[in-house]
């Protein structure tokens, strides 16, 4: 993703047509030490925070770098997936876009001492003309601290809430050409077809859904990070698969047209 800050991801088409939310992307709760513990922020707090992030979240699409620059600490760091921003070059990338800012649809905040932990979940507004953004949603995960009697930004960490992607519905002789037994190293892993469906297991025994994104291009109900890509030959014959887990896959050579063993 361009190191132009996730709250362009708008630009980006991050819609996915399977509605709500998994369970795992509720806000997290966060544990109690036994040396500090956070207290739920007294409603001034959160009002001024969340006044704040709106500030920001607006700001970001003006090329509001005076905002930015005087609601954050001098080692502020922006993080979005992997990739780090310090503050003098996340303020050289402002620039006025003419998007509308993301939408705060939950704000929790913890307090502990003068530290205050952040973390809201906000949908991408439609763009006029853009790709459906109905499931385009994202965690900002932040840090804020009182400092000489004002709250300012030191972190923000920003997560995609993946969802489920539209699945397809493959007719059998669709199905039946990604059925068979394939290998990687020394483990098998065994597609069948059992009533309408797609079935996949590593040991032959428990069996899991399987659902079609496109003709070649499986995934895992809930697992949205893996995606099994099936090769084909020349002729169009199925030849193995890749599990592909964003930048990293594991090859699978297919060995047998047919899966062995029952269906459990």
């Amino acid at each position: 993703m361009d190191k132009r800050l996730v709250y362009l991801a708008l630009c980006l088409g991050l819609a996915a047509a399977t509605p709500g939310f998994a369970s795992s992307t509720s806000l997290p709760e966060i544990a109690s030490g036994s040396s500090a513990r956070p207290r739920t922020a007294e409603a001034g707090v959160t009002r001024i925070l969340r006044q704040n992030d709106e500030l920001l979240l607006n700001a970001i699409h003006r090329g509001d770098r005076e905002t930015w620059d005087r609601l954050t600490t001098s080692d502020f760091m922006y993080v979005e997936e992997g990739d780090v921003n310090r503050k003098p070059e996340f303020l050289r990338q402002l620039k006025e876009d003419g998007l509308a800012p993301l939408v705060i649809r939950e704000y929790e905040v913890q307090v502990i001492g003068d530290t205050a932990q952040v973390f809201h979940r906000d949908d991408v507004p439609q763009r006029p003309g853009g790709p459906s953004t109905g499931n385009s949603h994202l965690l900002m995960t932040e840090t804020w601290q009182h400092i000489d009697g004002c709250w300012l930004l030191r972190i923000v960490h920003t997560d995609r809430i993946r969802v489920d992607p539209p699945a397809i519905t493959l007719s059998p002789q669709q199905m039946d050409e990604l059925v068979g037994a394939y290998r990687s190293g020394t483990m098998t892993y065994v597609v069948r077809r059992q009533a309408g469906q797609i079935l996949g297991s590593t040991d032959g025994t428990h069996f899991e859904v399987l659902m079609a994104e496109t003709r070649d291009v499986l995934f895992e109900p809930g697992n949205v990070w893996v995606k099994k890509i099936f090769q084909r030959d020349t002729k169009g014959r199925v030849t193995g698969f890749a599990d592909r887990s964003e930048s990293s896959e594991r090859a699978w050579t297919r060995v047998a047209a047919e899966a062995q063993g029952p269906v459990h």
